[in-house]
């Protein structure tokens, strides 16, 4: 595939052509080929075109996972603008910083989903929406942005209707010459921002030639040409718009999006369109265990799957691979500013593989342990801060060069600012973020190390460990556990267990047993909050 030329919008003209009755999107009782995609798409393209929006503009996106999502992500690509999309869990802050620090020309978002009312949210922050004349919205706040769209058949004052857009590009298909400009592969075409939780978000541009590296994820996946996908990690993040978004539209696969995360949909959702590729943090795999034990459902369809974003212990792994019917499990590990997979482990690795949190690189591009204060590289063995270098890594951090040069090198090398040992079979295997790494008395501990210790006792469903800071010692280790429905466990035995396994200064000095944690609008745990209480609760101890 010659990676110099190929584009989103050229992928999915070329998955049309190849397989063009083939359903590309189911979405609930809807269903789209791609052929229809296609020409959804280019409609889409055109009218967008007629409102202004161009190469370089942004267009923000505020819709749960729906087809209008991918028409509206790759009808931008066409035009040469750029998808901004939003959280759909943020509040008017959260929503008014993107909108402003991105430059956002265009918005497009629901109307109400769930019990949110997001039309109520826009006008909250754009009070001037109400009095405007469609596709002339006058913000002194948001002085880039022009239109308001809404998804589906919703109508609002001063707002444009999705549809119409999309109609009146077709319109200008069927009744003109009108041609789309000439994307770039080099051209940006997303700009996803971080989750911050320190400080404003960041927002990391990628380009088209994200497309060479969901291909890696496909190569290592065995996805093949009409794989069922399940769409259900978010597509305003990267996994959900590059390894499911992205994989379905360069290798033809159908792509069944969910709206939102509920274990016990999912699992019927796969039993019912056959699903082959699935992934997601562990909490997905316990939550799909717990509901398949429940209610048993057919998931023998399932092929491959991901899992990622925290350790995985080898109950959640032999669980999954056995009750769920999978082929194969795979470790992952990325970032959002590296298309969130750098390394995976291999389609038939062995359990202590993934469970040890390992995997190996999946394309031409450079990954180094370096020392984090010299940056030289280290040898295999010595755990230091991973590096990457080639074209996984985003284009940039929009509009905040100073934040790109804190992470990038003179010579192209992104640090991570996690940390990673190499072994002598080539697996990179993840210790950690270079923040959490706890310095106990002098000695170094390390969070994820700890965390497998502790998830191998059978009454402990997860476990999370943070620094607490310790007069003597600096900090020490503190645990937060949540245990498996119905059991009990005590304080003082669970320190013996560790005790028994790992050295001293390792141990936790205090554990803490939760009912959940606290967490992102995409499952992962936010330590930094888990922390916060740990060192509250230092401050109170005698």
């Amino acid at each position: 595939m010659n990676w110099s030329t190929l584009t989103f919008g050229a992928a999915l003209t070329a998955s049309a052509q190849q397989f063009p009755e083939r359903i590309a999107v189911v979405d609930g009782i809807h269903r789209i080929s791609f052929r229809e995609l296609d020409d959804q798409v280019t409609a889409l393209a055109h009218g967008l075109q007629q409102l202004g929006i161009g190469k370089g503009d942004q267009v923000a996106v505020w819709m749960t996972n729906c087809t209008w999502w991918v028409i509206s992500w790759v009808a931008c690509t066409r035009i040469g603008a750029v998808v901004v999309p939003i959280n759909t869990r943020y509040k008017s802050d959260e929503v008014a910083y993107i909108l402003k620090q991105s430059d956002a020309r265009a918005w497009i978002l629901m109307d109400k989903f769930w019990d949110v009312d997001f039309l109520g949210v826009a006008r909250q922050i754009i009070p001037e929406i109400d009095n405007a004349q469609k596709g002339k919205i006058n913000s002194p706040q948001f002085p880039a942005l022009q239109n308001v769209i809404l998804w589906k058949n919703s109508q609002a004052p001063g707002l444009i209707n999705l549809e119409e857009v999309s109609n009146s590009g077709r319109i200008l298909m069927r009744n003109t010459c009108a041609s789309l400009p000439i994307a770039a592969p080099t051209d940006p075409i997303i700009i996803v921002y971080t989750s911050g939780t320190t400080g404003h978000p960041k927002g990391a541009m990628h380009s088209h030639i994200l497309l060479r590296n969901v291909a890696n994820v496909a190569r290592v996946m065995h996805v093949v040409p009409g794989d069922v996908v399940l769409g259900h990690m978010p597509f305003y993040h990267v996994a959900g718009a590059f390894t499911e978004l992205g994989l379905s539209i360069l290798l033809g696969c159908t792509l069944v999006p969910l709206p939102h995360w509920i274990a016990d949909e999912a699992l019927d959702v796969i039993e019912r369109e056959k699903v082959t590729i699935f992934g997601g943090i562990p909490t997905h795999f316990i939550d799909c265990i717990d509901a398949v034990r429940r209610r048993p459902r057919d998931t023998s369809s399932l092929k491959s799957a991901w899992i990622g974003g925290a350790p995985v212990t080898p109950d959640v792994a032999m669980a999954a691979k056995d009750e769920l019917k999978l082929s194969a499990l795979q470790a992952v590990y990325g970032m959002t500013e590296t298309t969130g997979s750098t390394t995976f482990s291999e389609f038939d690795a062995p359990l202590d593989i993934l469970c040890d949190n390992k995997g190996k690189p999946i394309g031409e591009f450079e990954v180094m342990v370096c020392h984090p204060e010299t940056g030289m590289k280290l040898p295999t063995g010595e755990i230091g801060e991973i590096w990457i270098r080639g074209h996984i890594v985003m284009l940039g951090y929009y509009k905040n060069s100073k934040a790109t040069q804190e992470v990038m090198t003179p010579d192209g090398w992104f640090r991570t600012g996690d940390l990673g040992v190499y072994d002598e079979q080539g697996y990179l295997k993840i210790t950690g973020r270079l923040k959490d790494m706890l310095i106990v008395g002098g000695s170094n501990a390390y969070p994820a190390e700890i965390e497998r210790i502790l998830q191998s006792h059978e009454k402990i469903k997860q476990a999370v460990v943070v620094g607490m800071t310790d007069r003597r010692l600096g900090e020490v280790v503190m645990a937060f556990v949540q245990l498996h429905d119905g059991q009990s466990l005590e304080q003082s035995s669970l320190i013996q267990f560790c005790r028994e396994r790992m050295a001293d200064y390792k141990v936790p000095r205090k554990v803490s047993f939760v009912e959940d944690f606290p967490k992102t609008s995409t499952g992962k745990i936010q330590r930094f909050k888990l922390s916060e209480m740990a060192n509250q609760i230092a401050v109170n101890q005698p």
